[in-house]
């Protein structure tokens, strides 16, 4: 077979077949993708379909109305222009699910896996602060996520309360670092201690997150063996800690 001969037997690409694009408006809606993602992320992904896959969620997940922002596989397939993106560079919509699998255990997406009686979907979340603090607020109950809705308020009377309604019913309004702080607290720690270290604080009036925090780390190095229920009042624990390492934590009021 000659060249020209082997030139003609060529599938021509789609986009050959499209006019040629114009060029970007002068103003025009945008998706952010962090810097970090180029030199930390990128290098990462094994595939165009991850590539694609993180492109299209953060499109979608930022095109979300209101604070709190995810996408279904089936949201971002549906996005105009995401499914000829899948079929043309990577395969269709197999690659979309598998790259977004990559993209999640990379730790470019967060993924939460829904279930219930009339719903079975993975979600997704860029992973930044904010989408940490949301991600740790469903798995404590305190919020519900549903595919393409908002978010609303899930927790019932008889449930624990989750790390962050502790937080701001007891110190106040969460910062994204104490955001940070509060996730990893929740990963670490069992969620019974939690809620004890806060009632403990609060007993003591030591409202704050640093005391908090090291109640919870006093716990997991001596263990809980003195807290024999009627053996020690709010008093004297308030002394026992005033004479120990916490002493300097305490604030009065």
């Amino acid at each position: 077979m000659t060249e020209p001969e082997a030139r003609s037997s060529l599938i021509p690409h789609p986009s050959s077949l499209m006019p040629p694009f114009a060029g970007f408006p002068s103003v025009s809606k945008g998706t952010a993708i962090p810097n970090a993602f180029y030199a930390l992320v990128l290098p990462r992904l094994t595939s165009p379909g991850s590539l694609l896959a993180f492109l299209w969620a953060a499109r979608v997940i930022q095109e979300r109305r209101g604070d709190n922002r995810f996408a279904s596989g089936d949201e971002i397939w549906a996005a105009p222009g995401a499914r000829e993106s899948f079929e043309h560079l990577a395969g269709g919509s197999a690659a979309l699910e598998s790259g977004l699998d990559e993209c999640a255990a990379v730790g470019a997406l967060l993924a939460l896996r829904i279930t219930g009686r009339d719903v079975r979907e993975t979600l997704y979340l860029v992973n930044d602060p904010p989408s940490r603090r949301l991600a740790a607020r469903a798995r404590a109950g305190d919020v519900r996520l549903r595919p393409g809705t908002a978010v609303v308020n899930a927790a019932a009377p008889e449930q624990r309360p989750g790390i962050f309604r502790l937080y701001e019913e007891h110190i106040g309004t969460i910062t994204p670092l104490i955001g940070e702080r509060l996730i990893a607290a929740e990963d670490e720690y069992p969620a019974d201690w939690i809620e004890d270290a806060f009632r403990e604080a609060a007993e003591l009036n030591a409202r704050s997150w640093r005391y908090i925090e090291r109640i919870l780390q006093r716990w997991a190095e001596e263990g809980r063996g003195y807290e024999t229920p009627g053996r020690d009042s709010p008093e004297d624990r308030r002394q026992r800690f005033l004479g120990g390492s916490l002493g300097h934590l305490i604030k009065y009021e």
